[in-house]
């Protein structure tokens, strides 16, 4: 594909990838020559970007810091990017361009990056026995042939084999100790030791963190959704932060209201253990419960002393109806439901965000303050 206009992430014909189908198809682009000006020098170009894929599959070119480490030049670098580009195994996400991106005023310039994809051909595809559904970019690998099957199957088990080998072991060897022998009146030496039997220790998991494979993968895919809204929960692992909301999502709560409830919590910033945070306030909640239930259940303790007099009684009573005629009850105001509180939540958490992007240089208290609003600005159209 030598024209430019088929390079774009919108009218190429590769579909998108990750890490290791880029490189078994830059790898098998390279071998079977394709590109008359493909050698080794683009395969290493391919493994440097593929080692800074993100995600979604996306990569920075970061061209001047690229050419420097792989110890090749500008135009070395950039004729085989282009020729990647050719063979359909990168296009174009984002073009870059020297536009300042800093603020006016700021004395500070930083121009747009280039954003690269990675994407593998049909050809590829075809060779490789791949099923695809589907044209373009967004084309999905759905199955293999019974050529690409069996082709799978022997590369992975050539993978596995490289994974198990071990390296040559060492000719010198530690030569053993004598073992010591008590033959006078005194003997310090230690009797030898039995080898015992190490048995694991098996911990039972409570009850309320019980769960089924079906509840687990359930719980699993909550936490997946409230991590990124609660800012403190996000320097917890995905699974045990699944494994401390299982019994909020037992209680029939949905992701939704945990999200909001934990948005809510007086917690530190950036607390050590989110999971043990949570778990430590199921337990509270637990033992605030048993305590109510201890206090209805305990029986009334008459009171001590002489009961009151019937003119006391009639007393108040006429106090009573007077403060209701002069201060007649108000109809108390229902509660918002659990979806209001979560917009609003939701909402008040995305203006501060807002509002700190919009600082400017006499808002901010230190020059660090300064680069990190400039920094998450830059990062935004991201």
């Amino acid at each position: 594909m030598r024209d430019h206009e088929d390079q774009e992430i919108d009218t190429t014909t590769s579909r998108r990838t990750r890490r290791g189908d880029f490189l078994r198809a830059a790898t098998w682009a390279v071998t079977q020559r394709l590109h008359p000006k493909a050698n080794d020098t683009t395969l290493h170009v391919a493994k440097d970007l593929a080692a800074r894929l993100n995600a979604d599959g996306h990569v920075a070119y970061c061209r001047d810091s690229m050419w420097k480490r792989l110890s090749i030049s500008r135009r070395t670098l950039e004729r085989h990017i282009a020729v990647l580009r050719e063979l359909g195994l990168l296009v174009w996400a984002v073009h870059g361009s020297r536009t300042n991106t800093r603020p006016a005023g700021s004395g500070d310039w930083a121009g747009t990056a280039t954003i690269y994809a990675a994407v593998v051909p049909r050809a590829w595809d075809d060779a490789a026995g791949h099923r695809v559904q589907g044209q373009g970019y967004h084309a999905r690998h759905i199955g293999f042939t019974e050529h690409g099957r069996q082709a799978a199957i022997a590369d992975a088990r050539t993978r596995s084999s490289r994974a198990r080998r071990r390296d040559t072991p060492s000719c010198k060897t530690n030569p053993l100790r004598p073992t010591a022998k008590g033959e006078g009146k005194k003997n310090n030496t230690r009797a030898p030791r039995r080898a015992r039997p190490r048995r694991g220790r098996q911990r039972e998991i409570p009850e309320p963190y019980r769960a089924s494979p079906e509840q687990a993968s359930h719980a699993v895919s909550v936490a997946a959704w409230v991590r990124p809204r609660v800012p403190w929960t996000q320097t917890e692992d995905l699974r045990r932060l699944a494994f401390a909301l299982r019994p909020w999502i037992n209680t029939g709560r949905s992701a939704a209201d945990i999200a909001a409830e934990l948005s809510v919590w007086r917690v530190p910033r950036r607390p050590d253990s989110p999971a043990g945070l949570i778990m430590a306030r199921w337990r509270d909640e637990l033992a605030e419960q048993a305590q109510l239930l201890t206090d209805t259940a305990a029986p009334d303790v008459p009171p001590a002393g002489d009961p009151p007099s019937q003119a006391f009684l009639d007393a108040m009573a006429a106090l009573r109806a007077r403060l209701q005629v002069l201060h007649p009850p108000a109809d108390p105001e229902p509660d918002p439901p659990a979806f209001v509180i979560r917009h609003q939540i939701l909402a008040s958490l995305a203006e501060a965000d807002r509002a700190r992007r919009a600082r400017r240089p006499q808002q901010c208290l230190t020059l660090a303050e300064w680069e990190a609003v400039c920094d998450a600005r830059e990062r935004a159209p991201w």
